[in-house]
């Protein structure tokens, strides 16, 4: 049982209640008071304390009715915020004002704009916050006035007053306590709600949409705070793609993209980074020397000419060209200098012959 509420607290936690499913839940909560408070008018044989609270236990039900996901709850809400604050000062004239029946009107105000807060997302709540807080004040002041001049219209025992003040303020507490509950868990899943989107917004701020690898901002972010120096960047460039683009589409030529990124990332080890460059273009930080820069590229070369790829029943044969520069090599690490090398190569590569790797300038 215990295993079932907190899987239950937790999904509530996670998930959102809509509108309709908020309302619903107050207009009944308040409906099941206020019918409990009618057994407390027949219990004293109060009939106007009956049939008053019958009569707001019969709009808080009948609230509900065509209720609907799209509709605007504020002014339901407010029928019953009022509703119930004119009820306890109405049950406070007919006993008087040591049962303790204002305790409604105090803990109607949280409830009501935590409801508004939540089903109309934050919209109303602060505009009406202060002038329904007023009304209910003065209100409650005036008849608190009225009370201390007068006398109650029904007189009974003390140890009543003591009894029903008591359930009255079991009530409030329950009312108050479900509701900050309630509002509780929905900030926390609008929470986790906001955190997954923030997630969801930095990885496609830092990621390449088509290949899943990092973008160029990402990866000259994470070049810029590297505390390591043992290095080597490799700059990778498809051969002859506008060729495929423009002999199978450009769908073919997305796929391409994506098996160089597949290839690459297979190649490398989880400490180096992969990223797309531009276009058709790759860059890679391999950690460690020269000999393993090379490990990896021909890594890539190998899976790429196991590749099975075909457009249009004919076999493609994907190729890249490679340039890599050490970092050793730029001795101030000036980023800028080892990309300027590593691309130099590359294109080195492209004009003699494609489909190589070039680690120096000649």
């Amino acid at each position: 049982m215990k295993e079932k509420l907190v899987r239950k607290f937790k999904w509530m936690g996670e998930k959102n209640m809509d509108d309709r499913a908020r309302y619903c839940f107050l207009a009944v909560f308040l409906g099941c008071v206020h019918l409990l408070l009618a057994g407390v008018g027949i219990l004293l044989m109060c009939l106007p304390l009956v049939i008053s609270n019958l009569l707001v236990a019969c709009l808080d039900f009948l609230s509900i009715y065509k209720a609907k996901e799209n509709s605007k709850y504020f002014l339901r809400i407010s029928i019953l915020y009022f509703a119930t604050c004119a009820q306890s000062l109405y049950a406070s004239v007919l006993l008087g004002w040591s049962y303790d029946f204002s305790v409604y009107n105090l803990v109607m105000i949280p409830v009501m704009l935590s409801m508004v807060y939540l089903v109309e997302h934050g919209e109303n709540c602060s505009r009406y916050t202060i002038p329904y807080t007023l009304v209910n004040f003065i209100s409650t002041m005036i008849f608190c006035g009225f009370l201390y001049r007068g006398n109650p219209l029904y007189y009974y025992p003390v140890p009543t007053d003591l009894r029903v003040s008591f359930f009255n303020n079991v009530m409030g507490f329950l009312l108050l306590s479900c509701f900050c509950v309630l509002f509780i868990l929905e900030l926390t899943a609008n929470r986790k709600k906001l955190q997954a989107r923030n997630r969801e917004l930095a990885h496609l701020a830092n990621y390449d949409e088509l290949t899943q690898l990092r973008n160029r901002r990402s990866i000259l972010s994470k070049w810029k705070c590297l505390e390591r120096d043992d290095y080597c960047v490799v700059m990778g460039d498809v051969d002859n793609f506008k060729k495929i683009n423009d002999t199978y589409g450009h769908e073919q030529g997305d796929e391409v993209l994506k098996l160089i990124a597949d290839s690459m990332s297979g190649a490398a080890s989880a400490a180096d980074y992969v990223s797309r460059w531009g276009g058709e273009e790759f860059l890679m930080i391999v950690f460690g020397n020269i000999a393993y820069a090379l490990k990896v590229v021909k890594g890539i070369q190998q899976r790429l000419r196991e590749a099975n790829v075909w457009a249009n029943g004919h076999k493609l044969t994907v190729t890249m060209t490679f340039g890599v520069c050490e970092r050793s090599e730029v001795l101030d690490g000036n980023i800028d200098e080892i990309i300027r090398r590593a691309d130099q190569r590359l294109y080195l590569g492209k004009a003699g012959g494609k489909n190589c790797i070039k680690t120096c300038d000649e």
